[in-house]
């Protein structure tokens, strides 16, 4: 018999191959591999029905998520660049539009430009709209964009699980005389839902209202800025918000109610109260499709013993594939699978060893915590960059506060809708709230955060994986053999960390694109690391790169501490990031310029290296820093004739770099005049990398100034789509003779420096 957790495995790796290769050869490649075993076991006049069946699992999991994304399985894909006319109705719950300007309501589209569709979009407005409203809107049709950035968010790749793949701006939204109703599960689910949030609303505010909404209808936008820092910062979030922990909770609750019943009635119990959970979390895939599969495995382990568990487990994978190949590697998803699995395996044993915990429910969630957190380790800092290992403690107090929630808010919620008062139990459950925010943050004051670590490679999963697994199944059977398999790859894992650690001699200069700004990062070798700028906001918009994307690149690049922090100049959209730097890694220097004494800015970074810890060094004169490592950083005030101009982007220092006979040059926004006057005073000189001044401006890089460094590679660090037309087409004629990158066409951008001081690019998205 064929183990349906093979093919499940095989079936996922062939959505995998579809992330990552193209279609096209990724079908012939498997489909020639398909033949090729076939002629093969001819010749050997015997066939491998169970190769065959793997490699057929492989090929369609390429084809249904291929087909899933493909433009025939989505009606707005014809439309898509065009300016048109749609009607349809808001069906996810909005965010709080006190939050943000415009927000971002999903769509069930049903007629575009008077034609029939059925799909949904993304749709941001400044209009308030309420869920289950039918609407018309009129703008353009635009695909997700693609991330450009290394490491951060992917919108695109996280809507495209929710079946979304367009979105569109319009502030031409009104209500429509039409009428769109839905009475599917899911609609029923969101309306209620949609109850329930505005109940909330009613009684609590602030992050209050976002535990209750977190906990009891999954909502994850409601958190203030600074409390979802805190969360995420110490490793608590996933306890609001983990579909598994939920559920393993409930299942606690169910056992201590129904402990008065026999095994068997007991698992049915179990089993129909788990696909209420999963009905009344029809929105939630995660939670849904755990339910379902904790369900299978009760009732089958109940009716034929654990020897069919792996099959389930198997089968169940197949279904989410099948459903929505996407969602296997969902990072939640994958999360809350292996906690199951874990747990399954693991409890019994780590749960018997903790028999010094007298109270059973304490032991349970001590297991729990100690199972998911070790277990999930590498995991998390696959996805996240970050591990916390004080989960374990929190999740002593953190748990049983969320199961009091679970329990106490709906009856609340009960009350308050038919009596509108409840004293007692709004008292209770306002006193666990009140716990279940006090704790994370003594933790973020207390330092009990997570670390951040660097991104581990797949291969890194893979030997962990099979590791445990192996150890688990082997070591009690006394075989030596796997002992020394083991053994081999936790030395490899151990030869992982420690290549990790004890960095090569190369100097990596990476530019961040945090937009209409600059932020660039200098890696060196023996873990030395520096910042040059760190973006920010800008005129045109509240969206601040500076900790929204540059500090998520040295978080998710595991760098938790920079020796040196340099600033160019004052101005917002060159200063934010090293300020979110300061507040979040450990930056022993920051050195400032000289200049604008109380501005805004100055002041800004002033304050935050005080509290921090930062020594700061004011830049007077020029100033050469040399580096252990052999890397130099030569910092250049503005000329002393800079001052007769009016022009704020003329205070910006220049920070000369070189290592091994490259040499890369940081100009902040200097202009054409600062410019001259610079080579005037003979302070300019032949340089590897420009850093292009103010974003390609064409009040900056003048002919002169190209002709005096000869850059052999020019960064611009612009915008998207910026309103300023940056960069300026007579700047990138005078760069004609320059290999020129662009953060908006290429994303982060990355340059590797070798000790012979040759250099590679490393280009996240060249389009």
């Amino acid at each position: 018999m064929v183990e349906y957790i093979k093919i499940a495995v095989f079936f996922s790796i062939g959505v995998y191959i579809y992330e990552r290769i193209d279609i096209a050869f990724a079908l012939i490649f498997l489909l020639s591999l398909i033949m090729v075993l076939t002629v093969v076991s001819v010749f050997k006049h015997k066939f491998n029905t169970k190769i065959l069946v793997m490699m057929t699992a492989l090929v369609m999991g390429t084809v249904l998520c291929n087909a899933q994304v493909s433009e025939n399985a989505h009606d707005l894909y014809k439309y898509e660049g065009r300016y048109v006319t749609a009607v349809g109705r808001v069906c996810e719950i909005p965010q709080d539009s006190e939050k943000d300007e415009n927000v971002r309501y999903v769509i069930d589209v049903r007629k575009v430009n008077n034609e029939k569709v059925r799909d949904k979009i993304l749709l941001t407005s400044d209009n308030k709209l309420e869920y289950d409203d039918t609407v018309t809107f009129s703008g353009f049709i635009n695909e997700l964009p693609e991330k450009l950035n290394r490491n951060g968010f992917d919108y695109k790749k996280y809507y495209k699980k929710l079946g979304i793949f367009f979105k569109s701006y319009s502030s031409e939204v009104k209500l429509s005389d039409e009428v769109i109703k839905d009475y599917s599960p899911y609609a029923i689910n969101n309306s209620f839902k949609n109850s329930i949030s505005k109940l909330i609303d009613k009684h609590y505010k602030g992050d209050y209202n976002a535990i209750m909404k977190a906990v009891l209808i999954g909502d994850k936008k409601e958190f203030s800025d600074n409390f979802d820092k805190i969360l995420t910062k110490t490793g608590t979030k996933r306890y609001f918000y983990s579909s598994y922990l939920h559920i393993m909770l409930l299942m606690s609750l169910i056992t201590l109610v129904l402990g008065i019943f026999k095994k068997r009635t007991r698992d049915i119990l179990t089993v129909f109260l788990l696909i209420i959970y999963a009905f009344a979390n029809a929105n939630n895939t995660v939670s849904i499709r755990l339910a379902v599969m904790i369900a299978i495995i009760i009732f089958t382990e109940s009716k034929f013993g654990r020897k069919y568990y792996p099959d389930i487990v198997g089968i169940t994978l197949l279904a989410v594939g099948v459903a929505n190949p996407i969602m296997l590697f969902d990072a939640g998803f994958v999360m809350s699978v292996l906690s199951a699995i874990m747990i399954y395996y693991f409890y019994d044993c780590v749960h018997g060893k903790l028999k010094f915990i007298h109270i059973k429910y304490i032991r349970r969630l001590f297991a729990i915590g100690i199972i998911c957190t070790i277990g999930l380790l590498p995991v998390s800092a696959y996805f996240f960059g970050a591990v916390s290992i004080y989960s374990i403690v929190l999740s002593i107090i953190m748990l049983p506060c969320v199961t009091v929630i679970m329990v106490l808010a709906p009856i609340l919620l009960v009350m308050l809708a038919v009596f509108d008062t409840a004293p007692l139990v709004k008292q209770a459950v306002d006193c666990v709230l009140f716990i279940l925010k006090l704790v994370p943050t003594i933790s973020y004051k207390l330092g009990l955060v997570s670390y951040t670590v660097a991104k581990p490679n797949l291969l890194l999963l893979i030997i962990y994986t099979l590791a445990v697994a192996s150890g688990v199944k082997y070591i009690k059977k006394k075989n030596s053999q796997m002992r020394i398999a083991i053994f081999v790859a936790a030395a490899l894992m151990t030869s992982y960390v420690i290549g990790e650690v004890i960095s090569t001699n190369n100097v990596e200069i990476t530019f961040v694109n945090v937009g209409q700004g600059d932020g660039a990062v200098i890696q060196a070798p023996y873990r030395f690391n520096v910042l040059i700028d760190g973006g920010g906001g800008n005129s045109y918009s509240d969206y601040n790169p500076g900790e929204k994307v540059y500090l998520d690149y040295l978080e998710t690049e595991g760098i938790t501490k920079a020796d040196s922090a340099f600033v160019s100049h004052y101005h917002q959209d060159h200063v934010q990031g090293i300020i979110a730097a300061m507040e979040n890694i450990k930056v022993r220097n920051l050195f400032l310029p000289d200049n604008m004494e109380g501005s805004e800015w100055r002041v800004a970074l002033e304050n935050t290296a005080r509290e921090n810890g930062t020594t700061v060094h004011y830049i007077s004169r020029e100033t050469l820093l040399t580096y252990n490592n052999g890397m130099t950083i030569r910092i250049i005030p503005p000329s002393n004739k800079t001052g007769l101009s009016d022009d704020e982007n003329d205070t910006s220092y220049v920070y000369y770099v070189e290592y091994n006979g490259f040499s890369a040059t940081f100009t902040g926004d200097m202009s054409s005049f600062a410019e001259k006057n610079l080579i005037d005073d003979g302070k300019a000189g032949k340089t590897n990398l420009l850093k292009v001044a103010h974003h390609g401006s064409n009040t900056a890089t003048c002919e002169e100034w190209v002709e005096k460094l000869t850059p052999e590679y020019a960064v611009i660090s612009v915008g998207e789509n910026n309103p300023y037309n940056l960069p300026n087409d007579d700047v990138l004629e005078r760069l004609k003779n320059t290999q020129v990158f662009r953060t908006d066409y290429d994303g982060d951008i990355k340059f590797i420096i070798h000790k012979n001081g040759s250099a590679e690019t490393d280009i996240y998205n060249r389009r």
